[in-house]
C-alpha cells in the first residue's frame, strides 16, 4: 500500500510538472517583450564592443525583439546575425517567462594586428584565429607587418608577441615587428634609430636578452643613435652596423666592445 501511494505521488508530481511546462511555454510565447538586455562578458577588462553598439547593430538588421510577442522573436536569427561579428564568441539569446529577452556574448580579444605586404589587414587572437578589422572597434595591440600572408607564419609569431607584451621593457620599446620576404624577423624600437634583426623566430628570448645587455652596457658609451642595425641572428653574437661611415661594424659581447675600421 505504501509503495502504491509512493508511486502515485510520483506520477502526480510528474504530471503536474509536464502540465506546468506546457502551460508556461504556451503562455510565455504570447507575452510581449518589453525589455531587451545585452550583456558583453568581461566588458570591464576589454571594451572593444559595447552593448549600445550591438543594440544599434541589431536595430539596423531589424532584429530588435522589443514590442514583439515571444512567438514572433527569432532568437536563432539574432544569434546568427551577431555571430557574423567575428570578435564575438559563445553567443546565447533567450527569453524569460515575463517576456524579457537576453543576449549574452563573450569577446574574442585581438592580440596583434597584421598588415601584410599585399595590404591585407586583420587582427589575430591568442589562438591564431583571424578577426576582421572593423569600424566597430579599434584595438591597441602590437603591430606586425611584412610577409605574413601565410597563416603558419603569422601564428608562429604569437609566442614572440606574448613574450614582448609580458616583458616590462620590451613592451614599451617595441614599436613594430616586420617580417622580411626571407621570413626573418626585424624589430623597430621606439627609442633609437636602429632596427633589431632577430633572424629566425627561434631562440628569441636569448636574442632579446643579448640586445638588452647591449642596451645596458654599450649604449651609455656610444649613444642610442650610433647604429642603424643590431643583428642577433647568429648564435652568441651581436653584430652592430654603425651609422658613422668611418666604421664598418662592431662585434659586441657582454665583456668587450671591439671596433673595427
Amino acid at each position: 500500500m505504501k509503495r502504491f501511494l509512493k508511486i502515485l505521488t510520483i506520477l502526480i508530481l510528474l504530471g503536474y510538472l509536464v502540465t506546468s511546462i506546457f502551460l508556461w511555454g504556451h503562455k510565455s510565447e504570447e507575452v510581449v517583450c518589453q525589455r531587451f538586455y545585452i550583456s558583453v562578458c568581461d566588458s570591464a577588462e576589454c571594451n572593444l564592443i559595447t552593448a549600445d553598439k550591438l543594440y544599434n547593430y541589431l536595430r539596423k538588421e531589424h532584429l530588435l525583439p522589443e514590442g514583439k510577442a515571444c512567438r514572433d522573436i527569432n532568437l536563432s536569427a539574432i544569434e546568427k546575425s551577431v555571430s557574423r561579428i567575428d570578435l564575438l564568441t559563445n553567443i546565447d539569446c533567450y527569453y524569460e517567462q515575463n517576456g524579457d529577452v537576453h543576449l549574452m556574448v563573450e569577446q574574442r580579444r585581438p592580440f596583434m594586428r597584421i598588415i601584410t605586404d599585399d595590404e591585407d589587414t586583420y587582427y589575430l587572437d591568442r589562438e591564431g584565429e583571424r578577426i576582421a578589422v572593423d569600424t566597430m572597434y579599434v584595438a591597441q595591440v602590437p603591430l606586425v607587418t611584412g610577409n605574413v600572408d601565410d597563416r603558419v607564419m603569422a601564428t608562429s609569431l604569437i609566442p614572440l608577441v606574448e613574450y614582448i607584451v609580458a616583458h616590462e621593457f620590451w613592451c614599451n620599446q617595441v614599436a613594430q615587428i616586420y617580417v622580411t620576404p626571407q621570413h626573418e624577423v626585424m624589430i623597430y624600437p621606439r627609442v633609437g634609430s636602429h632596427v633589431i634583426l632577430l633572424g629566425t623566430i627561434n631562440d628569441y628570448e636569448r636574442k632579446l636578452a643579448s640586445v638588452l645587455a647591449l642596451y645596458n652596457q654599450a649604449m651609455p658609451q656610444v649613444g642610442w643613435n650610433a647604429y642603424d642595425v643590431i643583428s642577433v641572428k647568429y648564435k652568441d653574437q651581436v653584430v652592430c652596423s654603425r651609422r658613422d661611415r668611418k666604421y664598418r661594424h662592431n662585434t659586441w659581447t657582454k665583456k668587450t666592445l671591439s671596433t673595427y675600421e
